[in-house]
């Protein structure tokens, strides 16, 4: 079982990577859960649909009660939140309680909000099922859900006891959702003096299908980076930005598509709007946009997106909650170096979707 040791705020939590469920109850143990501990797993519809027989185990294993929930960025907002809470009280969970995060992003965002209020802070523990929660949002600390149609507005920071990934579970994704996690693996690539993205372009067939080694190679890699950038940065008002690359733009095509587009795919469509505001604003060499757009053909992801809402878009960009009375952008200096909180005003933004993701050729 693979390990990484996660310093954040001053407290330091472990993840623990494999590929099956072998060693998860000696990770509850290791981390001194007992069966005698009021534990409540917390999921979505479709993860429990699909996970059944592992959350059944754990509820006899340690007696849990179990909630879920709609699945779906639709439902990540204060009526998930309050039915949780219900759920909680009903039970009478405590302050000694502790909440399991099984599923995705929105799963652990909420799961960890909820953690994070509930008597003003219980104990939780995250197992994330989709690539992009493996790779990205299962560390870090930021939770929390979305409000009148702004991401993530509500929020707080609030770390788990441990993560336990199985990267098993990436072989249930349909294709659209493990494509959306790779779109935060190339993020990493490029913010990040690592060996992704050379990975991905010469293994680029391994990566589609799954092969385990590469799958513990790259979520190894991407945790590593985000680990190193929070253990400096927690609360995000510096360095922490650049793993908002690619985000200004996904979070205005998210909105504008009433989140039908997947996060790591409007991200891997951000990522290109960037590029092309850092060619602009950086000198950045137009090599880059050619070799990350080949990269994604070579994976499946779409290179051009119609925007059909352009206000509606533009009221989310500037109103994204990293914005100070000026639109900012995490742009790109070369491979493996950002800068961030970049000004750019709404006409640089629609040049570079006219030359990038809405051009006509």
């Amino acid at each position: 079982m693979n390990e990484i040791r996660v310093e954040s705020s001053g407290s330091l939590y472990d993840v623990y990577i494999e590929n099956s469920m072998d060693n998860l109850w000696n990770a509850f143990v290791k981390n001194k859960i007992k069966n005698t501990d009021k534990i409540f797993i917390i999921t979505d519809s479709k993860v429990y649909t699909l996970y059944l027989s592992l959350i059944k185990s754990m509820e006899l294993k340690y007696n849990c009660k179990v909630y879920f929930f709609h699945e779906g960025e639709e439902h990540k907002n204060f009526n998930t939140v309050q039915g949780i809470y219900n759920f909680l009280i009903e039970n009478n969970a405590n302050r000694e309680s502790i909440l399991v995060a099984i599923g995705g992003g929105v799963v652990g965002d909420i799961v960890g909000y909820v953690a994070a209020t509930y008597m003003r802070g219980i104990r939780y523990i995250g197992i994330p099922t989709t690539l992009i929660s493996q790779v990205d949002s299962c560390i870090g600390g930021k939770v929390g859900y979305n409000y009148k149609e702004l991401k993530n507005i509500i929020g707080s920071f609030y770390n788990p006891m441990f993560v336990y990934i199985n990267i098993g579970f990436l072989r249930t994704l349909d294709d659209n959702d493990y494509l959306s996690g790779l779109g935060e693996v190339i993020k990493y690539g490029l913010i990040r003096e690592n060996s992704l993205i050379s990975l991905i372009e010469q293994n680029y067939q391994l990566v589609l299908d799954r092969e385990s080694t590469i799958l513990l190679f790259i979520i190894r890699e991407c945790l590593g980076c985000k680990s190193e950038v929070i253990a400096e940065d927690f609360k995000d008002l510096g360095m922490r930005n650049v793993l908002n690359f690619g985000h200004t733009a996904a979070h205005g095509l998210e909105v504008s598509s009433n989140y039908k587009l997947p996060h790591g795919i409007a991200v891997a469509l951000g990522m290109l709007v960037a590029i092309r505001i850092s060619e602009e604003k950086l000198n950045l060499s137009t090599e880059i946009y050619s070799r990350i757009e080949e990269i994604y053909k070579k994976l499946g992801f779409i290179t051009k997106y119609k925007i059909d809402n352009f206000d509606l878009f533009l009221y989310a960009i500037n109103r994204d909650k990293k914005n100070d009375n000026a639109i900012r952008f995490v742009l790109l200096e070369t491979f493996g170096k950002c800068r961030i909180k970049v000004e750019v005003n709404n006409k640089e933004i629609i040049n570079a979707l006219k030359n990038s993701i809405c051009r006509e050729d």
